[in-house]
């Protein structure tokens, strides 16, 4: 985007410094042309003077040869006298082929009209004198327009590059979007639909999460009694053989629903919080860890880290990245001398355990580790232990 505003900004300016170039050109033009026009009017007249004045009634036009020494090297003069005749004279630069293109002016002093021409070199000569220095303004200006515009360009486009990483971070099944404050009404825009969908997201999985719960409580808690007491039912010597039979019958009724409703609360685990934004954590570790290392680095922390079990487990990056910058941020404040950081994928989890050696205790009450909570609260996950605590802080994420 901002290249092709810069583009925009430098064609624009192109533009408008070619029309500039061009209208001064005309005006260069115009302005020699009347020049030149008011000298040779005013060398016709002062001629036209002279021969009204030193011409007898009735007398012939003056020959060429007469003429000669009036005319200016690169001038024609042409003197007409009455109707009876006319002389012409040509100054030793004077080309024929330039009497077409000519500038001409004409005086008259009673039988006597005299028309001097001048050939346009003297207007092309003026017009190449001023082409360079107009062609340097208008580079220059060209140039400093095309800088005005990438800086314009930058400041355009750069509430819609970080709406972008927004839009990608919330499509990853982030929470914590760094939307940018702009006055882009354009730009406001979308970055509140994106906070109202980063909003929505965390909505709706607080609110899987408590259906799961509500229905693994609600639901198979019942069907766990109702199953003990049809076993109680058929244990006893004194039951009815049909009773037995029927108890037999709800039992295995009761187990079959039972199996469905678990699976259907596992589906829900398992339910991606992004569809098709899963990736295995053979991918996202490593990104992960390259962002610790080179975190960790700054403050002289080293870093430990191992990938356990099924690395192919693949895991919705957004919130388990979300936690783990969390959980960064927390590190740094405990000022370790060293980290470790183990993920351990299975089938139904992925395990994330956090430590910290020489770490100091906390001097604050809420923070990285209370939003990571909060993350980890939401995706239906646990956190347990300490930082400090040699067997670490643990994370159990479903495998979302």
């Amino acid at each position: 985007m901002r290249l092709r505003l810069t583009l925009a900004f430098g064609l624009l300016a192109t533009l408008l410094v070619a029309a500039f170039v061009a209208f001064r050109v005309v005006s260069i033009t115009d302005l020699s042309e009347d020049q030149v026009g008011r000298e040779v009017q005013r060398e016709a007249l002062v001629l036209a003077t002279l021969l009204g004045q030193g011409l007898e009634p009735g007398a012939d036009a003056p020959s060429p040869e007469g003429l000669a020494p009036f005319a200016q090297p690169d001038r024609q003069v042409v003197v007409t006298v009455g109707d009876r005749d006319t002389s012409r004279a040509e100054g030793h630069q004077w080309e024929t082929a330039a009497a077409d293109d000519a500038v001409s002016a004409s005086a008259t002093m009673g039988e006597v009209t005299v028309v001097v021409s001048a050939p346009r070199t003297e207007v092309d000569e003026a017009v190449s004198a001023a082409l360079p220095s107009l062609l340097a303004l208008g580079l220059a200006l060209i140039t400093f327009a095309v800088l005005a515009g990438a800086l314009v360009a930058l400041r355009l486009a750069q509430p819609f590059v970080e709406l972008a990483g927004a839009a990608n971070a919330l499509a990853r099944g982030r929470f914590d979007l760094r939307l940018p404050r702009s006055r882009i009404a354009e730009a406001r825009a979308i970055a509140v639909a994106l906070e109202g969908g980063a909003e929505q997201l965390r909505d709706s999985l607080r609110r899987e999460r408590d259906l799961v719960l509500r229905a693994s409580h609600e639901l198979r808690t019942p069907l766990t009694s109702l199953s003990l007491a049809l076993h109680d039912l058929t244990d006893r010597d004194d039951a009815p053989a049909d009773l037995v039979a029927a108890a037999e019958l709800a039992s295995r009724q009761v187990e079959s629903l039972d199996r469905a409703v678990g699976a259907v609360l596992e589906e829900t685990r398992r339910h991606p919080v992004v569809a098709a934004a899963q990736l295995p954590l053979s991918l996202v570790v490593p990104a992960l860890a390259q962002r610790w290392a080179n975190t960790l680095s700054l403050a002289d922390v080293a870093l430990q880290v191992e990938l356990l079990g099924d690395a192919g487990v693949e895991v919705t990056p957004g919130p388990l990245e979300q936690i783990l910058e969390e959980m960064l941020l927390e590190v740094l404040s405990r000022q370790g001398s060293r980290v470790g950081l183990v993920v351990d994928g299975s089938d139904r989890h992925v395990r994330v355990t956090v430590t910290v050696e020489n770490a100091v205790a906390r001097t604050h009450e809420t923070g990285p580790l209370e939003r990571a909570g909060t993350v980890v609260d939401a995706v239906g996950g646990r956190m347990s232990g300490d930082l400090a605590a040699p067997r670490g802080l643990v994370l159990v994420l479903p495998r979302r």
